[in-house]
């Protein structure tokens, strides 16, 4: 079963992890800070920095350390992380799931997170949110800010109802709501780590991909096996709010007809066009949380499957 983790109160604390990529941009680290605060929520260490090592926000040892401290203060009852980039995988064997599955709480970002977001909950079924990091909350429109206030406040199984591109129609289609960042995803294939997607509803974005790279990461997860079983598939965003509208017309069009090419003979309900991604819509998702696609409708449907946990 599910944990969805207590919800937080005003006046709660909030620990920014570091768990991938280097933020040289300090003001987008106090920007977002700000707006946590905004939302009523306290920063643990709000003068928190990074030294950086390299392209990763510190070493593994450290990134590691970080999240582990953060996990195991019963005072922290929400973690977000600063941003995504790359740097998740090379701590995910060395990750003490204890911690989060003795101290349950909600785990927020996306992009290069998606690889922690999966392997918590195929590991500890804990259920985290799959949203907008420290980084981005400035830029995030303020659909997406109030979506994710309002996850943070145990809101987090209200039915979305948002303008979507039906690729395929399908039956309704239930299952755990997983995935997140393509490129991420798929690193994992290979490793002990990777997700159980079976009878998955399969969320998927990404960002700055030519459509030669699209097409070898979709054909890739195909060809593993990895889409066999999968209940349904739900397309973000893949191109930025700056790309030309035409190039992101041409980019999600291709990204559409060639994940229903790839899953032709099994006839699961696809969106496309749904706002999640490295967009100014970002609106939260709780990987994890059985949800139902109901084309007819357009509405993506949470059911409570999980259990809490007292504070």
């Amino acid at each position: 079963m599910a944990i969805i983790p207590p919800p937080l109160a005003p006046g709660d604390l909030v620990g920014i992890a570091a768990p991938a990529g280097f933020l040289p941009e300090l003001e987008r680290y106090h920007q977002g800070c700000s707006i946590i605060r905004e939302m009523g929520f306290e920063i643990f260490e709000p003068e928190k920095r990074w030294p950086g090592y390299g392209y990763l926000a510190d070493s593994d040892e450290m990134r590691l350390t970080e999240l582990h401290r953060l996990w195991a203060n019963p005072d922290i009852k929400a973690i977000i992380t600063l941003r995504g980039g790359y740097g998740s995988l090379r701590i995910l064997q060395h990750l003490d799931l204890t911690l989060p599955a003795r101290y349950p709480k909600l785990f927020i970002g996306f992009s290069d997170i998606t690889v922690l977001h999966n392997h918590l909950y195929h590991r500890t079924g804990l259920v985290c949110l799959h949203g907008p990091g420290l980084a981005t909350l400035a830029i995030s429109d303020q659909q997406s800010l109030e979506r994710l206030y309002h996850c943070l406040r145990g809101d987090l199984l209200r039915t979305m109802r948002e303008p979507v591109e039906i690729v395929r129609a399908g039956k309704p289609a239930t299952g755990p709501l997983l995935g997140g960042n393509l490129s991420s995803l798929v690193t994992m294939l290979g490793t002990p780590w990777f997700p159980d997607l079976q009878g998955a509803v399969l969320l998927l974005e990404d960002i700055n991909e030519p459509l030669y790279r699209l097409d070898r990461l979709l054909t890739q997860l195909h060809l593993s096996g990895s889409l066999n079983g999968v209940s349904g598939i739900i397309l973000g965003r893949f191109c930025g709010d700056e790309t030309d509208p035409l190039e992101q017309l041409r980019t999600e069009e291709f990204v559409w007809a060639r994940v229903a090419e790839l899953t032709h003979s099994q006839g699961m309900p696809i969106w496309g066009n749904f706002p999640v991604g490295h967009c100014r819509k970002n609106l939260t998702m709780p990987l994890g949380v059985v949800c139902t696609m109901n084309s007819a409708e357009a509405n993506l449907h949470f059911l409570n499957n999980g259990h809490g946990r007292k504070r």
